[in-house]
């Protein structure tokens, strides 16, 4: 297993309760908060009389957002970027880095090292 670059975290560090045997907490909570979206979303769209259509693009809006949350990137191609990591906490790390990117270059305020 160390050959791949996946060490075994011990439990107690990670969210991994199993919930309903399929799904960790995270991805139970997103099913749940997608499932509650979808429940408002066909209650208005069935009073319109569009039941069918919004039916079906919350089916997939919902298997995206389920996507996103449980598929993991590979470990063995892309181990620089976080393989093993799912989906959204490589979106997550992005959006991090794009706000707050900052790059250290020595002296660059005019100062000569006096300080070091």
């Amino acid at each position: 297993m160390s050959r791949l670059g996946v060490f075994p975290i011990p439990g107690e560090f990670k969210s991994e309760d199993r919930w309903f045997r399929y799904f960790n907490r995270k991805q139970a909570l997103v099913l749940v908060v997608s499932g509650i979206i979808d429940y408002r979303v066909l209650m208005g769209a069935s009073a319109k009389g569009m039941l069918v259509p919004a039916l079906i693009v919350m089916i997939f809006l919902t298997l995206l957002v389920m996507g996103i949350v449980m598929i993991r990137l590979p470990v063995d191609a892309m181990f620089l970027a976080g393989g093993g990591i799912t989906i959204d906490e490589l979106i997550f790390r992005i959006f991090y880095r794009m706000i707050h990117g900052e790059i250290y270059v020595k002296n660059y305020d005019g100062r000569d090292g006096e300080e070091l």
